[in-house]
């Protein structure tokens, strides 16, 4: 756990309004929970000094979204009206796959992902499928 990546001061600088005692000290702990996730992303590549505009603004976009949405609600009805958030706005203290791939990028990073693929029978299907029998360990199961 290093240093957060943006000060409170630049984050408080971008919103609308002044944030009371509680919300900064709240807000102090969500932009350090943003930067280590970041980290922890990352690792083990070492954040350059000072962070990217992309890096400061993915912080700043987590600690947002957990500031101004802390339950996650996606959806609010009364009566006729009705107000739904984006998926952006809900996705809460963790990256979605366009800000992973925009901190990758930024940081010259390559992303590779791998997806687990199967091929033949699985051994659950040989087994009702031989009359030759298994071994389980130690014990072989002969038949049907």
């Amino acid at each position: 756990m290093g240093e957060s990546l943006v000060t409170l001061a630049d984050f408080e600088a971008r919103l609308p309004e002044a944030m009371t005692a509680e919300e900064r000290r709240r807000c102090e702990l969500l932009l350090q929970d943003a930067s280590d996730l970041v980290r922890e992303e990352v690792a083990p590549v070492a954040m350059p000094e000072p962070p990217p505009f992309t890096v400061r603004q993915l912080v700043m976009d987590l600690a947002a979204r957990v500031l101004n949405n802390p339950r996650g609600i996606t959806t609010e009805n009364i009566g006729d009206y009705s107000y739904s958030l984006a998926r952006s706005a809900i996705n809460g203290m963790a990256l979605m796959p366009s800000e992973r791939e925009a901190l990758y990028r930024c940081l010259g990073l390559s992303y590779a992902a791998s997806v687990p693929m199967r091929s033949g029978p699985t051994g659950e299907t040989v087994r009702r499928a031989t009359p030759t029998g298994w071994a389980d360990g130690e014990r072989i199961t002969w038949g049907w």
